[in-house]
């Protein structure tokens, strides 16, 4: 997060991707992995407060989600608290992610101040969305993209 908050403010980058290492400990010790996830929430947050108060970031969206979910049922690996350990191996719940988008623009795309509760996109859909948000996603040869654009999401 801090070499991200250098590039916005000197490069101010039409698209920058920021991938939170070694945040996903669930596997075997729950109680890290929340802690984890408290850790990467306040990093979120002082990050959008960086683009907040960027000059020049004032057209951002910013998109954040997991790269997996988690399996319905646990592992049988319990940790110090008594935590039962959850995997992703690829059974139907794994695949549901989260996604939240925020805008920095007064009059942005994205459907302000909604929370769509909606079983409808799949990570695959997050590319061709972003294309859409560059607006380069016409661009792209038919077929090339499995997704679609999440329009749900905006106004």
């Amino acid at each position: 997060i801090y070499f991200a908050e250098n590039i916005i403010k000197e490069f101010k980058p039409e698209l920058l991707v920021v991938n939170m290492q070694d945040v996903d400990s669930a596997h075997n010790d729950t109680t890290d992995y929340l802690n984890n996830m408290k850790r990467a929430d306040y990093s979120l947050h002082h990050l959008w407060q960086t683009i907040q108060n960027t000059p020049g970031m004032e057209n951002t969206i910013l998109l954040a989600l997991p790269d997996h979910g988690r399996n319905a049922q646990g592992n049988g690996i319990i940790d110090q608290y008594g935590r039962e350990g959850t995997d992703h191996t690829g059974e139907e719940m794994s695949r549901d992610v989260f996604c939240m988008m925020l805008s920095h623009q007064a009059d942005t795309p994205v459907a302000t101040n909604s929370v769509l509760n909606s079983s409808g996109g799949e990570s695959i859909d997050i590319v061709p969305t972003v294309a859409n948000i560059l607006g380069f996603d016409n661009d792209i040869p038919s077929g090339l993209l499995q997704g679609r654009v999440l329009t749900e999401a905006f106004n």
